[in-house]
């Protein structure tokens, strides 16, 4: 799902980016989230069949106790350090929103939306590692992107559907399809079809003119074998809250479900389909602050990482910048394009449309089809097979100006010219002076062209499992998992409308009119094939020892992972985002090449290969003192293979063969203690993680757009911390639920030179960017039937904004409000009223962080570095949001 995000970059080092007790839920509510539940009986946490199966098995609900809950607040026994959150909370949340916002309440997890809404994404982190190091799976299929690892949590499933979500801290199960899980696990399951008919219909309107529709309907049993489905659709609209644009969702799923005999047996195949068409917020530099405010409250000197500064607006100096409507950092509305009428002479697009709202684009349509199924071969032995088919079509907008005229084509004139302050014959193709774009008869014009990074991804993932049970206290488990994606990579140009809009969201994938060279090609960006490919085998022991009182899980994971990787364009030195695509010869290119010492370029190639082994073992225990409290450790190794970006940046032959990045591994420790009881849970963790090879990239912006990228391995990071929580029921009208989290994680070495060894950016002890040392909050809610209200409150420490640690956003505080008032004593049993109130209180703050290497001057040796400018985004403001929900 690899794209771009329609944003200019800064230069800066930067990493590379799921049955509803409806009855019960209707006189109680969720109170919360507990930390590191996971293991429930009869609950299914894990991500795979196979993994939900082995957790759910004889070994587990042989205990002399089964789950304590308060509702939705469930801490059962556990190796593993793990967070679960069911349904109930899950429906407290505003509709629509994407399921990581409501990780939000998990400690150690720190989500940032970009709106009140979640369909604008957003960031997350987990203890310090950002979600391309992350693994999100659905139904135990992988969502991450296959190309860059990254999240995209405006895609996720429509929360209504999700049974539950669970998140593996700094771990995996033993069949986890991921190749980038060095910061743990995120996994959600859908619903399974209801026994009886039904049908469930939401509406909901917000502020900023939100329209949502959801529709559900269970059919039931409908063959005398067991056959039940569901089938869903939801659409939702609604303005960006700053600036122009809209955000426009459409989701539509499906689910049917066989049991298969009476021991639980069956098989399920379920279908998905997301279509996303957003336009991207535009958000301020530190810059723009800094003129906006005044340019007194933000000096440009006198900071450095012995005296950092922290951004720490209040609410009049942040309203001012807010409020600015120059087209520094909000989108126009509207444009004309000069280049687009032509004429007799030269006309430019130079500042026609370049900040139009319109190219600022975000269009990606997703799917999947997927299988889960279980087997039950004889008593003591279970076979699993889950097995999906997902694809993706994607990019993050943009535009960029093109001169007709290759002598032209200068950064002086503002030029894209894929070349680092250099000149190219790329519209000529080496056969002509230049191409007539706008249709003029001459080539004097420098036009605006559609320019997006299209991806687009089709993946097969299966994942088969034999669980054999030896007796009632162990059992051992294998299984073999396979997951292949093909990611074809793109960037053709395609003409503009006179007004500045795309013609087609995916460019000339789909009839939009393509820019095209003298030799008849479609210039682009980037053209490029990858494969790839995951082969694992796994293992696990589960056993209980001394009357259950000691538990312990051995397992083991062996992936191989493949990247066969084909570009069809020149690669440029360092850069893991774009090429050099052109229809010169080859000579041409080398003589071009030959003539510019600071151009770097790689002949284009077909079958490069990459592999990667890792044995992963992963094991833990739990003891219990008392049938109340418990002591729980584990230790888990992990793995994240170079993504497939990081590859392209150098092609093994000519340019930099040495400089290729390592994977990244992982040593995770957890140990804590636990206390249930009908009236409270409450549990207290530390976690240790050591982090090799991390790897980072330098970033700078080309002149007319584009980037340049040096990826680099720079060593270790170390990351500890404690994470505790507490709920509460005093009495059955009162929930209270708290929960806080203590983070350290720091980089080990300096950012140097892969091949001279020189310091580049000193980031020894400096704090890992956007990562909040501390975060605490809580939850309590009051059920008075027919009325229930509950009030989420969470602070979000300082986070800092640079590498080397010298500027910091200030932390904030964000309070939400939920209330629902059944409609059963007027007849409508199962109907009920829902207001959500996010940011009640209206807090200034910004949410995700644009990081870059510095923000002040700094000097390493005789070179000193100019500041950096990083972007900040505004928090959205306080959202009401009304639903009404219908069930049948």
């Amino acid at each position: 799902m690899g794209r771009g995000n329609g944003k200019k970059h800064e230069p800066r080092i930067q990493e590379h980016h799921a049955q509803r007790g409806q009855d019960q839920m209707r006189m109680t509510f969720a109170c919360g989230v507990a930390f590191a539940a996971l293991m429930l009986p009869g609950a299914a946490f894990a991500q795979s069949t196979g993994s939900v199966e082995a957790e759910e098995g004889d070994i587990v609900v042989t205990g002399n106790r089964g789950p304590v809950t308060i509702n939705g607040v469930q801490i059962p026994d556990s190796p593993k350090a793990r967070a679960v959150i069911t349904q109930e909370l899950i429906e407290r949340r505003s509709p629509g929103q994407t399921i990581l916002d409501t990780l939000n309440l998990v400690p150690g997890v720190s989500f940032t939306n970009s709106d009140a809404y979640g369909s604008s994404g957003g960031q997350i982190r987990i203890r310090g590692f950002d979600g391309n190091r992350i693994a999100l799976t659905f139904d135990g299929i992988p969502l991450n992107d296959s190309g860059n690892y990254a999240i995209y949590s405006n895609q996720q499933l429509d929360p209504e559907l999700i049974d539950q979500v669970n998140v593996n801290f700094g771990s995996t199960d033993v069949d986890s399809p991921t190749a980038a899980a060095s910061g743990g696990t995120i996994n959600y399951r859908s619903l399974t079809p209801s026994d009886k008919m039904g049908a469930t219909a939401v509406y909901s309107h917000g502020t900023n003119n939100m329209n949502r529709a959801f529709v559900l309907l269970n059919t039931g049993e409908l063959t005398k074998f067991g056959t039940k489905m569901w089938l869903s659709a939801s659409t939702q609209k609604y303005d960006q809250f700053r600036g122009p644009g809209d955000i426009y969702k459409q989701q539509y799923n499906g689910k049917i479900y066989q049991p298969i005999g009476d021991r639980g047996d069956f098989i399920s195949i379920a279908a998905h389909y997301n279509q996303n068409r957003s336009y991207f917020y535009s958000n301020p530099t530190l810059a723009n602050i800094r003129t906006v405010t005044g340019g007194t409250l933000i000096p440009t000197t006198g900071f450095s990482t012995a005296n950092p500064y922290t951004l720490d607006l209040n609410r009049q100096q942040f309203d001012s910048v807010f409020d600015d409507t120059s087209s520094a950092y909000l989108y126009d509305y509207t444009c004309t394009r000069p280049a687009a009428a032509g004429g007799a002479g030269s006309q430019t697009d130079r500042n026609g449309c370049n900040n139009v709202y319109t190219t600022a684009f975000n269009p990606s349509n997703t799917g999947n089809i997927r299988l889960n199924s279980r087997y039950t071969l004889s008593d003591k032995l279970l076979f699993t097979f889950d097995g999906a088919y997902s694809w993706t079509r994607a990019n993050g907008g943009g535009s960029t100006l093109l001169a007709e005229r290759d002598a032209n084509a200068s950064s002086a004139n503002g030029v894209y010219t894929q070349q680092y302050a250099q000149a190219s014959g790329r519209l000529g193709a080496g056969i002509a002076p230049g191409v007539d774009l706008n249709g003029d008869g001459d080539t004097l014009d420098f036009v605006r062209v559609y320019f997006p990074s299209n991806t687009r991804t089709q993946r097969f993932t299966a994942i088969a499992g034999l669980r054999y049970q030896i007796n009632d206290d162990n059992l051992v488990r294998i299984a073999y998992t396979w997951d292949r994606a093909r990611h074809r990579q793109t960037g053709e140009a395609s003409q503009l409308t006179a007004s500045g809009r795309p013609q087609s969201p995916f460019s000339a994938l789909d009839g939009a009119t393509p820019i095209l060279d003298a030799a008849g090609n479609v210039f682009q960006k980037r053209n490029r094939l990858s494969y790839a490919i995951l082969h694992q085998i796994s293992g696990e022991y589960r056993g209980q020892f001394f009357d259950d009182t000691f538990k312990v899980t051995l397992g083991v994971r062996a992936p191989f992972f493949r990247r066969n990787l084909n570009n069809y364009c020149y690669t440029i030195a360092g850069n893991s985002n774009d090429a050099y695509c052109t229809s010169q010869t080859a000579a041409q290119v080398a003589a071009f090449d030959a003539a510019n010492t600071n151009v770097s370029l790689g002949a284009p190639y077909t079958n490069r290969i990459k592999t990667y082994n890792a044995v992963l073992p992963n094991v833990g225990f739990t003891y219990s003192f008392t049938p109340a409290v418990n002591m729980f450790g584990s230790y888990s190794k992990g793995v994240s293979v170079p993504r497939t970006d990081n590859l392209y940046g150098f092609d093994d032959v000519s340019i930099s063969p040495v400089a290729a990045v390592k994977p990244e591994k992982t040593d995770s420790f957890d140990l804590g203690l636990r206390y249930t009881s009908r009236l409270i849970q409450a549990q207290v963790g530390g976690w240790y993680i050591k982090y090799q090879n991390r790897i980072i990239s330098s970033t700078v912006l080309l002149e007319g757009g584009g980037t340049l990228s040096v990826d680099r391995n720079v060593g270790a990071v170390k990351s500890h911390g404690v994470d505790a929580s507490l709920a509460f029921r005093p009495t059955r009208y009162l929930d209270l639920y708290a929960f806080g989290s203590y983070t350290i994680a720091r980089l080990q070495q300096d950012a140097t030179d892969p091949l001279s060894g020189r310091v580049l950016v000193p980031t020894a002890g400096k704090f890992v960017v956007e990562t909040p040392k501390w975060q605490y909050g809580g939850r309590a809610q009051l059920n008075l039937n027919p009325i229930t209200l509950g009030v989420t409150a969470k602070h979000t420490g300082d986070r800092w904004v640079t590498d080397i640690n010298d500027l910091k956003s200030s932390g904030y505080t964000l309070v939400d409000v939920d209330a629902r008032l059944s409609l059963a004593s007027m007849g409508l049993e199962r109907t009920f009223l829902q207001l959500n109130v996010s940011n009640i209180l209206k807090e200034r703050y910004f949410g995700n962080l644009s990081t870059v290497t510095n923000a002040f001057p700094y000097t390493v040796g005789n070179t000193t570095t100019s500041a950096g400018s990083p972007r900040f985004t505004f928090g959205a403001p306080r959202t009401f949001i009304g639903s009404i929900h219908f069930q049948f």
